[in-house]
């Protein structure tokens, strides 16, 4: 090595070994050189750009933050500069903070994925969901094949779907553009005999809207009514037809497919602003889903596919989809994590136990998968074993809410009424249909306290009739003709 004329190493050949580390991914041995350049030539703002990379490529982003903001000041224009502060602070949490730089670096660069895609990211974090599917649009633009794209887009037009119905239903439960969107939702679950009951309401309220009459003929050809549907749609052409060349509305919008111009939502927003961006957004946000699915199969596309599908509630379908990761050579400790937790959420215990019980053995201090484990094992009738999982699991607040829940049940089955009845009682407010009043009941039953029992058996009857009511309410609903 070169030795300069104090006696120490030359400086230039100092930064073409970290140069040289760096291009090696020496991360650790290129911030020791860049640390010790950095502290002899501290007025080298190039040299607090470099040492700030080489930290965060470390993984010692807390420290490089530092340095980068130094040097983002100091050279306002510098990509490598701003978007090493944004990753570090977007990699430490630090979303809100991570947007400005990571704004600047796009706006530097403006072809750079990782950029972007850490922009979106820290913009879904901090809440800011209508600028993040801006930027996750523009990613999807450059690059028409990128998975974290359409995925990102995905989840968040579902995002201001759910936001657009939640405050619809807030202000206006019973209005029909409330009706119509719940008829939608039964429509594409194929529910027609709900969907035509609830468009019919929405047309009660709502009389002589061309858009309900074709729903309507929707759900007649789904349910198989072919000469119902064009009566329908014969009753559709026969209303006039919104004016969309006077008007840029948002009715017309939709109905021309350019669901991006959905109205944006505001706290004025009108009920008629809200169903129709309600309306785009989902449609976005499928549309988004169904280019992702239909990209090349991989496991990193399978993975974002998995975890639109859990976000959706979907989780039996988003657990086929994580298996199919693995089978493509997934990293398969991460998703067998994530494939126990789906097949437990999706109902498929037996299917879980085999991985819940590897993993309790492995980390047997995490209360999510002792919880698991013993609603899993209390799922499949293996009390015995279920029991003290979830005493275990319960010591923890973390635990999974439905833990007491089990460990009551499965006391109760092991005929421990005494010790079921404190979690059975602390447990009502989960019973959605009697079941768990029935089982309090048992428990008092057992334990001798006949009023106690009596009272928990009528409370019993009140929600068990409810839910009868409720579905021979459902299942009076008949698909008739066209009114």
């Amino acid at each position: 090595m070169a030795i300069a004329a104090s006696g120490q190493p030359d400086p230039n050949t100092l930064a073409e070994s970290a140069r040289q580390a760096m291009a090696e991914r020496r991360y650790a041995d290129a911030t020791r050189i860049y640390a010790e350049l950095a502290e002899r030539y501290p007025g080298e703002t190039a040299l607090q750009v470099n040492l700030g990379m080489a930290l965060h490529f470390s993984g010692r982003n807390e420290e490089a933050i530092r340095p980068l903001q130094a040097a983002s000041l100091a050279l306002p224009a510098s990509f490598p500069a701003q978007f090493a502060l944004g990753a570090s602070l977007a990699r430490l949490g630090r979303h809100e903070g991570a947007i400005g730089p990571l704004r600047k670096a796009t706006q530097l660069n403006p072809d750079h994925v990782p950029a972007r895609a850490l922009l979106a990211e820290s913009l879904e974090a901090a809440g800011q969901t209508a600028s993040a599917a801006a930027v996750w649009r523009s990613l999807a633009n450059l690059e028409r094949g990128n998975p974290f794209a359409q995925a990102g887009l995905a989840r968040c037009h579902q995002t201001l779907a759910t936001a657009a119905i939640e405050q619809l239903r807030n202000r206006a439960p019973e209005s029909g553009y409330m009706l119509r969107i719940l008829g939608h939702s039964r429509l594409a679950d194929r529910q027609y005999a709900s969907a035509l009951y609830l468009f019919r309401t929405a047309l009660e309220r709502q009389p002589g809207v061309r858009e309900v009459h074709e729903a309507v003929a929707s759900v007649y050809e789904g349910a198989g009514h072919p000469d119902w549907a064009r009566a329908e749609r014969q009753k559709a052409a026969s209303l006039p037809e919104p004016n969309c060349a006077a008007a840029d509305s948002a009715m017309c919008n939709f109905l021309a497919g350019r669901f991006d111009l959905a109205p944006t939502l505001t706290e004025d927003s009108s009920l008629r602003e809200l169903y129709w961006a309600a309306r785009s957004h989902a449609r976005l946000a499928e549309d988004s889903f169904q280019r992702l699915a239909s990209l090349p199969q991989s496991a990193e596309q399978l993975t974002l596919v998995a975890d639109v599908l859990a976000a959706q509630g979907h989780y039996s379908g988003a657990a086929d989809a994580c298996l199919r990761a693995i089978e493509n050579g997934g990293p398969r400790g991460s998703l067998e994590r994530e494939l126990a937790e789906l097949l437990y959420l999706g109902g498929r215990t037996g299917e879980a136990l085999p991985l819940l019980e590897r993993f309790h053995q492995s980390e047997p201090d995490d209360p999510g998968w002792t919880g698991m484990l013993g609603s899993a094992l209390a799922a499949e009738q293996k009390y015995e074993r279920a029991v003290p999982l979830l005493e275990t699991a319960l010591r923890n607040p973390e635990a999974p809410v439905t833990a007491r829940l089990e460990l009551g049940r499965s006391l109760l089955a092991l005929d421990q009424p005494e010790r079921a009845l404190p979690h059975l009682q602390a447990s009502l407010g989960l019973d959605e249909d009697g079941s768990l009043h029935y089982q309090l009941a048992q428990a008092f039953r057992r334990l001798g306290m006949r009023q106690e029992a009596g009272e928990a058996l009528e409370q019993y009857r009140l929600l068990d009739s409810r839910k009868r009511k409720e579905t021979e309410a459902g299942a009076a609903l008949r698909i008739t003709a066209p009114e």
